[in-house]
């Protein structure tokens, strides 16, 4: 995961994590597998978790307006690549192929547009699926990399605390 320098950077300043998914198409909720996890042990004051599960779009606006400069989307995407593996940069950057990989891909698409035009700094971090069809629980490949990033997550979140409390 040659990117980890750059989520701890991102997270270094004001930022909102914004997880999405559909806890009712199996692989599809590891955005949201990710985000609950950071909610339950977040202890930071210049970061902000969401859950907006498959609507992002009812949220851009309060997102666009918030008062962080970076906003990291995870999300499912199914892109060919091998299952459990992690994309990420840009959310512009993606603009041209988006729509063949992304489960939300037309959400993403406005919402990045909005979110450039606030003058957020958006990035995506895509987790490759195996499945979305109708069905809950996450395969074993996607949890694994789903667990892995949430603990990546809290860890450069709660960095400056003691005692970070939170379950691996």
């Amino acid at each position: 995961m040659d990117f980890l320098p750059e989520i701890e950077r991102l997270l270094r300043g004001s930022t909102c994590i914004v997880g999405m998914g559909n806890y009712l198409r199996s692989d599809d909720a590891a955005g949201l597998y990710v985000v609950d996890g950071i909610l339950s042990c977040i202890a930071s004051d210049h970061v902000t978790v969401m859950n907006v599960e498959d609507v992002l779009e009812n949220h851009v606006f309060r997102i666009a307006e918030g008062d962080f400069d970076t906003v990291i989307i995870i999300d499912a995407v199914q892109s060919g690549g091998k299952v459990g593996s992690v994309l990420f940069g840009r959310l512009n950057e993606f603009d041209e192929i988006i729509g063949n990989f992304s489960t939300h891909k037309l959400s993403l698409i406005l919402s990045g547009k909005i979110l450039a035009e606030h003058g957020k700094e958006t990035w995506l971090m895509g987790i490759e699926v195996r499945d979305t069809d109708f069905g809950t629980g996450l395969s074993e490949e996607v949890e694994k990399s789903a667990r892995l990033i949430r603990d990546i997550v809290l860890t450069y979140i709660n960095r400056d605390r003691k005692e970070l409390v939170y379950e691996h």
